[in-house]
């Protein structure tokens, strides 16, 4: 894929609030040929040469984004925390020597983002 091709989507990505990793990830994905997909490094540079003018807006939709997030994350553990999740849920999770209490992978191979990853042992020493 050239870079002429994807102007106008690296700049509606930019001004949604994504940086250049994340710009990139999002347009290599549907490419399976390694020679066709774009380096970071072209689009932080394009970014850089072109759309230095729009840093503003790209910074107020970083905060829009955070924002957004910690108000779905504040809802998502306003009814149940993790520790009571886990506790219901102990057939996806395994504990290790430590104590911590972590996702078996081999259970649940695929979870969804508001699944807790882990509960850390409060008893540690």
């Amino acid at each position: 894929m050239r870079l002429n091709n994807v102007k106008g989507k690296i700049e509606e990505l930019y001004l949604k609030g994504l940086n250049a990793n994340e710009i990139t990830k999002r347009l290599n994905s549907n490419i399976c040929c390694e020679s066709e997909k774009i380096k970071r490094e072209t689009i932080q540079k394009h970014i850089q040469r072109n759309l230095l003018h729009k840093k503003m807006e790209h910074k107020i939709k970083i905060m829009e984004r955070k924002e957004t997030i910690k108000a779905v994350n504040y809802e998502a553990t306003k009814y149940m925390t993790d520790k009571s999740f886990i506790i219901k849920n102990r057939s996806v999770y395994r504990t290790k020597l430590n104590g911590d209490i972590v996702i078996n992978k081999e259970v649940a191979p695929c979870i969804t983002w508001d699944t807790p990853r882990k509960l850390l042992n409060e008893n540690k020493r």
